[in-house]
Formats: C-alpha cells, sequence, structure tokens
C-alpha cells in the first residue's frame, strides 16, 4: 500500500463494517438459459454482501439476465454445446461482472436502438434489453480478446453519499466572485502538501462550490469514493492549505490502474481568492515529485478550448500539445464561472510532460502524418525512433484481432482501443462504429498503437471509415498511441475552438485540414 493510502482505510471503516470484504469469483455455465435463475441468485447474494440495496440489485440483474440472454442465443451456432463465464470482481466504485465467452464474433446487429414506442400498446419492443442493460449500470466495456474470445464488462457503483448530501446547503453556496483589483494581488500564505484522510469532504466541497456539478470525473464529489481511490492508488491528490489548515486548492494524478504507465493531471481547482498566487503551478510541480516516486514515464492533461485559462495553466506546469480532439464534451454541459452554455460540443487540447521517458521507442508512423507526429514529439521533447512501416506490414495481418471498446453515455463517446491486429481488423472496427453511430455515440476516438508497424499502413484503411488525425499520446494503453477520431453528424466550427500555444495552433489546422466534415 502506497505511502498515501494507509490512512484512507479508516475513512472507509465504516462502510467496510457494514459490508463484507468480496473476493474475485466465476461461475462456468452452459449455454443453456435453465441455468439464469441460478446465475442471478449467485450474484444476487454476493450483490448482498457488497452493501447494495434492494433497487441496485434488481437493477443489476436485470441488466446481468439481457447480457445472458444475448451471449446464449447469439453467440454459438443453434445446437451447439458450449460454455461461458460470469466473473465477478470488485473494482474501486462497486463491482464488476464479466461476461466472458469463445463463441461468434462480436456482432452489432445483437444490440439494437431502442426506440420508445410512441403508443403504450405498441408491440415492437427491438432494443428494450439494451436499452435497459445502459439505464441499470454505471460503465459498459466491451473486450474483444482475439483467440481468448470477448468479454462484456458491466460496473456498478455503490450507492456513494455526493457532497450534497453530506454538507449543509449553505456550505456549499457557490463562491463570490473575487474583486478585481488594479497591480498586482495580495500575497497570501499557503502551504502544498498530499491530501489528508479527513480532507475528502472538504475537497468535494470546493470543487462543488467552484463548479458545480459539472466536472467531468465525478468521483470528486462523493468523499466515500474519492477517499477509495486514494486507498487504491489510482488517485494520488495534493492540496493547497491556509496556515489555519483550511483548504483553498486541490489537484492529482488520475490512473486507470495502479500499475498504468501514465497518469492524467486532473482534479485541479482553486478557491478564487486565491487564484493568482500560483498554488495550481506549485501543486502540478508537487504532482510531478509525486508522478516520479511512482515510476510513471509521463503525465498527460485535458483542457478545454472554449477559453484559455486552463490552457495557459498547463502551459506554466510544462505541458506540450500532442492532440485536439473534437467535439469530446456535449454541448449541454455548463462550466459554471466561466460560460453558462455551449454553443457545440466541446473541443479537448491534450498536453504531455514527461517525466521518465526512456528514449528508446521505436514507432512506425503513417508516412502522410509523419511531419506533424515529428513536430508533435519534439515540441514535447519525447525521444522517438522512427521507422518506416516494411513492406511485410501491407500484408493483412495474420490471426485474431484484440479490441477494446468503451461507451461514456453520459457524453455520448466512445473509445476503440485497437490492442492487436487480425486478419478481420477492418470489418470488425467497422462494425463496432457502425453501432456506435447506431446507438447515437456523437463522438468516437480510436487509439492504434505507434509501436506497431501494422498501424503505418493501416491507419489509412480507417480514415477510409470517416476517422481523421487528432494527435499523439505516449504510453496509452496500447503503447505509444496515434489518436483518430470519428464524429457522428457533429459538425463543429472551429473558429470557435481557442489554442493558445503555437504547436496546439499548427495541430488544431492540420486537425481541421482533415476533417471529411468541415464546412
Amino acid at each position: 500500500m502506497s505511502r498515501v493510502s494507509i490512512g484512507f482505510a479508516t475513512i472507509l471503516q465504516g462502510r467496510i463494517m457494514e459490508s463484507a470484504v468480496i473476493e474475485r469469483s466465476s461461475l462456468t455455465v452452459p449455454n443453456d438459459l435453465a441455468y439464469l435463475s441460478a446465475i442471478q441468485a449467485f450474484v444476487s447474494e454476493v450483490l448482498g454482501k457488497c452493501g447494495y440495496d434492494k433497487r441496485d440489485t434488481t437493477m443489476v440483474l436485470i441488466a446481468l439476465e439481457e447480457a445472458i440472454v444475448n451471449v446464449v442465443k447469439h453467440a454459438f451456432e443453434p445446437g451447439e454445446k458450449a460454455t461461458y463465464q460470469v466473473i465477478l470482481e470488485p473494482v474501486t466504485a462497486g463491482i464488476r461482472i464479466i461476461i466472458k465467452d469463445k463463441g461468434l464474433p462480436y456482432s452489432p446487429q445483437l444490440v439494437p436502438q431502442y426506440e420508445p414506442p410512441s403508443d403504450v400498446d405498441a408491440a415492437s419492443q427491438s432494443g428494450l434489453g439494451s436499452h435497459l442493460i445502459k439505464n441499470s449500470v454505471d460503465e459498459i466495456f466491451f473486450h474483444n480478446l482475439g483467440r481468448e474470445g470477448k468479454e462484456l464488462h458491466l460496473v456498478k457503483h455503490l450507492p456513494y453519499k455526493s457532497i450534497q448530501e453530506i454538507r449543509a446547503e449553505s456550505e456549499l453556496a457557490p463562491f463570490p466572485e473575487p474583486v478585481k483589483t488594479v497591480g498586482p494581488s495580495e500575497k497570501k500564505d499557503f502551504s502544498i502538501r498530499l491530501i489528508q484522510p479527513s480532507e475528502v469532504y472538504d475537497v468535494s466541497k470546493l470543487f462543488y462550490r467552484a463548479y458545480g456539478y459539472s466536472y467531468g470525473i465525478d468521483t470528486i464529489y462523493y468523499p466515500e469514493k474519492l477517499a477509495q481511490s486514494h486507498a487504491d492508488g489510482t488517485i494520488i491528490s495534493v492540496v493547497t492549505v491556509t496556515p489555519d489548515d483550511r483548504i483553498v486548492g486541490h489537484a492529482a494524478l488520475v490512473r486507470d490502474t495502479a500499475s498504468s504507465r501514465t497518469a492524467e493531471a486532473a482534479m485541479a481547482v482553486v478557491e478564487p481568492g486565491f487564484r493568482g498566487q500560483g498554488c495550481q503551478s506549485i501543486m502540478i510541480t508537487q504532482l510531478l515529485d509525486e508522478a516520479r516516486a511512482a515510476g510513471l514515464a509521463g503525465i498527460y492533461s485535458k483542457a478545454v478550448t472554449n477559453h484559455i485559462y486552463a490552457q495557459k495553466a498547463g502551459q506554466k506546469a510544462g505541458f506540450k500539445r500532442c492532440a485536439v480532439v473534437a467535439g469530446l464534451i456535449p454541448a449541454d454541459r455548463s462550466f459554471k464561472g466561466i460560460q453558462a452554455a455551449l454553443s457545440q460540443r466541446e473541443s479537448v487540447a491534450y498536453g504531455y510532460r514527461v517525466v521518465d521517458d526512456p528514449g528508446n521507442v521505436e514507432i512506425f508512423p503513417p508516412a502522410w502524418h509523419r511531419d506533424i507526429i515529428e513536430r508533435i514529439y519534439s515540441s514535447a521533447g519525447v525521444k522517438r525512433i522512427f521507422f518506416e512501416s516494411p513492406p511485410g506490414a501491407m500484408r493483412q495481418p495474420a490471426g485474431e484481432a484484440e479490441v477494446t471498446v468503451t461507451v461514456v453515455p453520459t457524453y455520448q463517446r466512445a473509445v476503440i482501443e485497437v490492442k492487436q491486429y487480425g486478419e478481420q481488423i477492418v470489418a470488425q472496427v467497422s462494425a463496432i462504429l457502425k453501432d456506435l453511430c447506431y446507438q447515437r455515440m456523437e463522438q468516437i476516438t480510436l487509439y492504434l498503437n505507434l509501436e506497431d508497424p501494422v498501424t503505418g499502413i493501416m491507419c489509412r484503411r480507417f480514415e477510409e471509415m470517416g476517422f481523421f488525425f487528432a494527435g499523439i499520446l505516449p504510453f496509452s494503453h496500447v503503447g505509444d498511441a496515434l489518436l483518430l477520431q470519428y464524429l457522428n453528424n457533429v459538425p463543429i466550427d472551429y473558429g470557435k475552438i481557442k489554442i493558445v500555444d503555437e504547436v496546439g495552433q499548427e495541430i488544431l489546422a492540420y486537425v481541421e485540414s482533415h476533417d471529411p466534415n468541415r464546412k
């Protein structure tokens, strides 16, 4: 357990005492729906031990039933005798249920889009089951494992209380706008240090008062959930503290897993009265020290582009622009204190900051994008060995592909990660893209491994589907990633995207010139 995680067990003690700590378990089941009730009974018992109430348990069982019915009916040939697995494992926020099979490859037709009937007596219920899955769990992931089959992951969060339920309304009033003064602002005393366990409540309150519920990583609004993330090492937080121990600032490293090579520098906020004091820059400097201690290769940031404040703060902290992802955030997301409403889906500028890069990684960028990719790597101070894809890479890759799909319904966006190419990779990504568009995902990001020689060739096939250049992200899930993006009937006015640095502006111009949807 890391040095910041030991104390957080105390803050979670009440929840641990209320519910049993579960271990990973699995069932291997024949592909016969007669076993469905037995599976649901087992899962229901586990959910009860975890602390889920009756309503959440019912919702999970509904999602599980639909997922199992899909596997049994569609993953195997008629009359085929086979088995599949149902796996339960604890995660930071609750429980993950994995349905794993080695049946037929993924087909988008298995998950039709549900259209609510205009008439209550309408007979068609096509797609109702998949609609229930999406509305019964908090996260859905699809993993194609190549020769190992495929997995559907359903994640249900424990019912953590939000800061709004814990603190009185009077404590959560929005911060008043600071009075503008002429000349330099008065210097204020503060210190920067790692967060202490009891301070998760004050950090949640700070975010709510500054941004309402507009911040994208909702863990910040649930103190116990935030404490759990600190305990398992997926979040490392530093805070700005006044001499009387009042929390006035926060920033964090956020990792997908405790073993990730990179982390997002995120969850940054400073109380209005302390802005302009250099708090954020000092917090980022300390986070860099924490990143080195954790053995990270680098950290990245995501800054909105409807204003320049976050980008300037990132520049000052040493982040170099590496990608511009158009339309990442829905237009109905407000940014409290900055802009009441967006006129289009919000685009995001990615920045990268080297921590400890080995510098000897070989990459195979597409020849037609090589100049901009070299420019980005050079600007970021990341050394790579550039190669052209060998002639053998021209052939269709053999074997089975490994692809991961992550859907973020609240943002109407999805991420496709190609972890291993295969002979059906083009057809597979095309089918996944069709399905995501059918589900009305408006923004889809495709991650390709630049360390794989096939990427230098296959990129063109994905661009023929409508994907276009976004940038790069070193040490992502797939290795150094080439980011492509797809907009599903989402027009972007690039004139409204604000980028402050020269390289970022070059990337933006390049992205716009390659967007097949541009006006």
